[in-house]
């Protein structure tokens, strides 16, 4: 008697096949998807971006003429290697010096070889080369200009000290720019760099090695990159700690990922929310500290800036020694901040890796001696630090008819806010003055003078408020750090007291879990120079030469500073965001600037004065069917393009206009003819 099943079995059994089939098909396309979302991942943070062609030309240095002691006679390139002792890039210098550039395409490595990083590659991101690009990097050469080699210092996914690699200020303020198969540098200028395509390309090179070391026996790229870093002490051993560390350090750079919400770019930083995040999320080992890049600028010039009232676009700092330490930490000095979490522990004691007497000399480098010293009225003071760069004669020549007609269009446009030219008896004999503060019921004034600048209110100027904010509004939690200084800051009606003789006070900053931004963090630069005086048993007297003979004077909410325009040729893109490609557009009416900038190129419009623009980038500006703002790609063909559309990018006031209406109005609308003959004259400054 044949068996019977229930009905459901049966049917089972006559469809197991099929059924079996549908299983198959959906495990297999479930893993497909899954691997290929990995896959895709995968790619994404080992493919490098799109970057510019490095051209090889000839390269001419404008403007070397810092000051030098005695001991640097004559070697105007020492500050470009000058260590901040810093670890910017997160490898040892070896690994640096071995690692070959990313395959544009990473399953590619497991075919042929790529030159090191360091040979080409990098200047592909913006650096200046002080080496011939022909010959592979070896020991013997330069590292690229802004990048110092710092010893014993703490890198993620190492257990041990090592050579790290980090930025010195001249990363960061020297510029360039082409014209005629020539490069200018100069010194004191805005970079070009891309910092976040740099940290891209860096971690594909790293990852592409990674993936190659996994790969065995196709783990080519790995191998070279082992015997290179390994050398004589190569082995089965030492090559298996190596690829270790590789790993341990990829792990540790993936949990460092920015949020981005206003790219950079090339020759932009949101340096304030950087330093930021550095100091008071990454150091003190707080996420909740962290706050998304949205408000970068572009990288001031700083020649003369040494005999500035307050330094920085929103005019926030007085002391050099404070801004100078402080942006080392931006840029990975290490300071001690950690939190103890046990009763065991010692508390951030604040000790760093920062060597203040080099920031020091890079500062007189910078200053030279004070420009008043043998001053005369009726004379004009001397500038013996770094100068403003001249107009190259290689360069068009500079037409002195038209100039002399822009010379009374500064007068009547310009000069209420920038200042008379500094070859102007006025700018020495009407703007400087001593600082006056108070002090434990004590007025007192520094030794010396310094130059007023004036700054213009955010209502008044109508720029890009962005960076004007980050002081003012942003706030990070400070309890348990140990803070407890004081600061020297402007005090409003609010604040001020009968008793009170100066507008300027000094207040004891203390933890708090809403901390205001600006004093926080001059509160940590300040704990750390006094830690470094106290370690090196520095004298007051002492302490008060490298501080600059001013006191650590904070503020905030200022709005934007208006600067001396001394070398403003050289010192493109404009507005303190670089949302304006050259003079000619930053003196037109803001409805006929660009809507979207180019920048990356090197290219140098010395008619428009600026960075010259691709017709890629003219025929985006012509176009009325372009996409709303955010949704532009950031970057195309290799360069970035810059959305003036989206807050944090406007390209708004300081306007030359006849409507009243418009924000930010600080003159008449000029003619053409009128833009021409002032940015003649600005070209002699």
């Amino acid at each position: 008697m044949p068996r019977t099943y229930p009905i459901v079995l049966r049917w089972l059994f006559t469809k197991w096949p099929w059924i079996l089939s549908i299983v198959i098909v959906v495990a297999v396309t479930s893993l497909a998807l899954r691997t290929v979302t990995a896959l895709s991942e995968l790619k994404y943070g080992l493919t490098p971006p799109t970057l510019p062609e490095y051209q090889h030309l000839e390269t001419k240095f404008i403007n070397q003429n810092g000051w030098l002691s005695k001991d640097q006679y004559n070697n105007h390139q020492w500050p470009y290697h000058a260590s901040q002792g810093t670890a910017t890039l997160p490898i040892p210098y070896e690994w640096l010096a071995a690692l070959e550039a990313p395959k544009s395409i990473p399953w590619f490595i497991l075919f042929s070889q790529e030159k090191t990083f360091l040979s080409e590659y990098i200047y592909r991101l913006g650096f200046i080369n002080l080496n011939d690009i022909n010959t592979p990097y070896s020991d013997k050469q330069q590292l690229p200009l802004g990048l110092a080699k710092t010893t014993s210092m703490n890198m993620p996914g190492l257990d041990r000290k090592a050579t790290a690699v980090g930025f010195t200020c001249t990363a960061c303020h020297t510029g360039q720019f082409t014209y005629n198969n020539t490069r200018y540098v100069v010194d004191g200028g805005p970079a070009m760099t891309d910092l976040g395509l740099l940290t891209k390309s860096l971690g594909a090179a790293i990852g592409q090695t990674v993936l190659s070391s996994k790969l065995a026996p196709f783990d080519g790229r790995f191998e070279r990159f082992a015997r290179k870093v390994l050398g004589s002490n190569y082995n089965v051993v030492s090559k298996a700690k190596l690829k270790s560390a590789l790993q341990n350090t990829v792990a540790q750079l993936a949990k460092g990922q920015d949020t981005i919400n206003v790219t950079e770019g090339f020759s932009r930083l949101d340096a304030l929310n950087r330093i930021g995040n550095k100091v008071f999320a990454d150091n003190m080992d707080r996420p909740e500290n962290y706050n998304p890049i949205e408000a970068p600028v572009n990288y001031p010039h700083i020649w003369t800036t040494s005999w500035f009232d307050w330094v920085q676009y929103d005019g926030s700092i007085m002391q050099p020694l404070i801004r100078n330490a402080g942006e080392a930490l931006g840029v990975e000095a290490f300071v001690d901040m950690r939190l103890p979490t046990n009763q065991l522990q010692q508390a951030a004691t604040f000790s760093s890796s920062i060597p203040i007497d080099t920031l020091y000399q890079l500062e007189k480098w910078l200053a030279g001696d004070y420009p008043l010293k043998n001053y005369q009225p009726g004379q004009l003071g001397q500038i013996t630090g770094l100068k403003a760069p001249q107009w190259p004669q290689s360069l068009p020549e500079i037409n002195n008819t038209l100039a002399e007609k822009g010379k009374s269009l500064y007068q009547r446009n310009c000069q209420g806010c920038h200042l008379p030219p500094m070859g102007n008896p006025d700018f020495w004999a009407e703007h400087w003055s001593e600082i006056g503060y108070e002090q434990d019921g004590q007025i007192k004034f520094t030794d010396r003078k310094y130059l007023r600048l004036k700054m213009v209110e955010l209502s008044e100027i109508g720029t890009d408020p962005a960076q004007a904010h980050v002081l003012l509004n942003r706030t990070v939690n400070t309890k348990e750090l140990g803070l407890n200084t004081d600061l020297c800051v402007p005090v409003g009606e609010n604040q001020k007291t009968p008793q009170m003789q100066s507008g300027l006070q000094f207040v004891n900053v203390q933890d708090s879990a809403t901390n205001n931004f600006a004093l926080a963090l001059g509160a940590v630069v300040e704990q750390t120079n006094q830690q470094w005086f106290s370690q090196n048993y520095i004298s007051q007297a002492a302490q008060t030469r490298l501080e600059g003979g001013r006191p650590n004077c904070l503020r905030k909410g200022a709005g934007y500073k208006a600067r001396p325009l001394n070398g403003i040729w050289a010192t493109a893109p404009y507005l303190h965001n670089g949302s304006v490609p050259n003079l000619y557009a930053l003196l037109s009416e803001p409805s006929n600037r660009p809507t979207f900038v180019e920048l990356g190129g090197l290219a140098f419009d010395p008619i428009n004065v600026g960075i010259m623009q691709s017709k890629h980038v003219i025929q985006m500006n012509n176009r009325v069917d372009t996409l709303p703002a955010n949704q532009t790609d950031d970057y195309q063909g290799g360069f970035f393009i810059l959305d003036t559309r989206q807050a944090g990018n406007l390209n708004t006031g300081h306007a030359f206009t006849n409507d009243p209406t418009t924000q930010g109005k600080v003159g008449p609308k000029l003619s053409h003819e009128e833009k021409m003959a002032l940015i003649e004259y600005l070209k002699t400054l």
